[in-house]
């Protein structure tokens, strides 16, 4: 840790200070002061090579920040994908955590109003993360027998297990849900899979493991409502996770 220490007898002291570009001079008349370097909040959970680092969107340390520049909406209201995406990165090596990345993406022109309505600028200061649009959609669809992009909907149809198991196996995924699966419309809310666990019994009761932004690391059941479970579901073979899942957002992990 890094330790500036003035001593009354050598005033005025002034610090100079660069953050996000923009300057700052504090000028300290007298008395004795001491500054501090203690770097980045660290995640709650760190990384391992089998799962994502828990960051938490109400962090007491930022649940009320706006994490958008033009937005209105703190953390703890709806930052949820951000907090998701720093988990991430976190995850692929690079040192940041969810008011950092905020910050980045607010920089590199992601965000319109509160919404991450651009994902493939998050690559501009997150090198280590690809987004794949219309142009590049590499991912390959079994189940619908369709090339996707990263922009996968799962809304008005189950999820396509085969080819979420595949990207598994090589990274975490960014995954929606419903937030409260409760009431008849779908709050939207993500959390980063990473453990796809089958029914031993090749059935409809597996599990996916994922770090929750609001819980840490859980269950994706934690939204199944059995109500949308239905009898054509069962019959089909669907499973309780393609039932849970209404969709992914894919950044590749280099």
């Amino acid at each position: 840790m890094d330790k500036i220490t003035a001593i009354d007898g050598t005033y005025p002291v002034t610090i100079t200070v660069e953050s996000g570009g923009t300057g700052y001079r504090i000028t300290i008349p007298a008395g004795v002061v001491t500054v501090e370097r203690t770097g980045r909040w660290e995640p709650e959970e760190p990384p391992t090579p089998d799962r994502p680092p828990v960051f938490l969107q109400c962090d007491p340390r930022w649940r009320n920040k706006i994490y958008a520049p033009g937005g209105s909406l703190s953390f703890c209201r709806a930052g949820c994908l951000v907090t998701c995406v720093a988990s991430l990165a976190a995850y692929a090596g690079m040192v940041t955590d969810p008011p950092s990345t905020a910050a980045a993406l607010g920089r590199d022109g992601a965000f319109e109003g509160d919404l991450l309505q651009h994902p493939s600028r998050v690559t501009r200061s997150h090198n280590r993360l690809t987004w794949h649009g219309r142009e590049d959609a590499p991912f390959w669809s079994p189940l619908y027998e369709k090339q996707e992009t990263s922009l996968i909907h799962w809304r008005d149809r189950p999820a396509d297990l085969v080819l979420l198991r595949l990207l598994l196996r090589q990274y975490p995924v960014v995954v929606e849900v419903d937030y409260d699966p409760d009431d008849a419309d779908v709050d939207q809310h993500f959390v980063v899979a990473y453990e796809y666990v089958a029914d031993p019994t090749g059935g409809p009761n597996d599990d996916l493991l994922v770090m929750d932004p609001m819980k840490g690391h859980t269950s994706v059941l934690d939204y199944f409502n059995d109500d949308w479970y239905n009898d054509w579901m069962k019959r089909e073979g669907v499973t309780k996770v393609q039932r849970t899942l209404t969709g992914a957002r894919v950044w590749e992990v280099a």
